[in-house]
């Protein structure tokens, strides 16, 4: 015997309708120009801390590896810190081993970013002065244990585009020069949306300062390389790019021993993360309020039978 009251209903809500809910909340969310108010943890902290202590034309090994299926969250922690980066004026060496398309992506981040500062009136970083494209590695494993071992061997044969001379061995770039090694730059960075992080935390953790911005269902598992000190600092999905994001407009006061770090007042500094704060919170209200009444549903016709 079918029941039909409210309680009963409830509990055979069509998904189709739960899914149209959940696209409306995080549509309409995003005309709201609200700022969720907003705490930065101890992970993204010390992320902060990491990369402003950076100093100015040093270099950094920075692995991109999302794409598009993860845009939401790892775009916004790429386009932060592509801010840092080219405000303290730090060269960076891109490469990618999740998949072939990564670069591309990156390149398009960085294009991005580079156009948001030419309209105003800022230096853009330039492909071999400023940055190069490693490229593509395929195998993950096999590319991090070459460059535990040796740095120029693993990026042998690559090549970047130099100003009047055409491909040329990326070493003899401003950004490579004087690096033979991966001890030789001041901080690994991984912006990835697969398990990457992991690969490389096994096999450089303890040879370079190494850095996280990972999705969220990568988070628990990257924050226990934090807590036993293998990861320096972690952003973790859309939450940690709002956090970031806080960081970079309010700077960090001196607390537990660390000092103040500014931040970039009067500069773009609340992006992607802000923007889709509150679409988040929408939408974890709308499946915290789903899972309740569910849960309260199935209580209430259980009583009832």
């Amino acid at each position: 015997m079918a029941n039909t009251g409210v309680w009963d209903k409830l509990q055979t809500v069509d998904r189709r309708i739960l899914y149209l809910l959940l696209i409306v909340f995080a549509t309409v969310s995003l005309f709201f120009k609200v700022t969720v108010p907003t705490k930065p943890g101890e992970p993204v902290k010390d992320f902060y801390r990491s990369v402003m202590d950076i100093p100015e034309g040093k270099t950094v090994i920075l692995q991109s590896d999302f794409t598009q299926s993860t845009r939401g969250e790892s775009s916004g922690q790429m386009e932060a810190l592509l801010r840092i980066l080219m405000r303290k004026n730090v060269k960076f060496a891109l490469l990618s081993v999740a998949d072939p398309q990564a670069p591309l992506v990156a390149l398009n981040v960085i294009r991005a970013i580079n156009q948001e500062r030419k309209a105003k009136g800022e230096r853009t970083y330039v492909a071999w002065e400023d940055f190069v494209n490693l490229g593509y590695f395929p195998n993950a494993e096999g590319t991090a244990n070459s460059m535990a071992s040796n740095l120029t061997t693993a990026m042998a044969g690559r090549r970047e585009n130099a100003p009047g001379k055409g491909p040329t061995d990326v070493f003899q770039s401003p950004v490579l020069q004087g690096i033979r090694a991966v001890q030789d730059v001041p901080a690994y960075i991984n912006v990835t949306g697969s398990k990457t992080s992991n690969i490389l935390i096994e096999r450089l953790g303890k040879k370079v300062p190494f850095l996280a911005m990972v999705t969220g269902v990568m988070g628990p598992e990257t924050l226990n390389y934090y807590a036993s000190g293998q990861v320096k600092g972690v952003v973790i999905g859309l939450n940690g790019v709002a956090e970031i994001e806080t960081l970079m407009d309010k700077g960090l006061k001196a607390e537990n021993g660390h000092p103040a770090v500014a931040g970039f007042e009067g500069q773009i500094n609340l992006g992607r993360g802000t923007g889709y704060y509150l679409a988040l919170h929408a939408c974890l209200t709308l499946m915290i309020l789903a899972i309740v009444i569910g849960n309260v549903a199935m209580v209430v016709t259980r009583r009832k039978k």
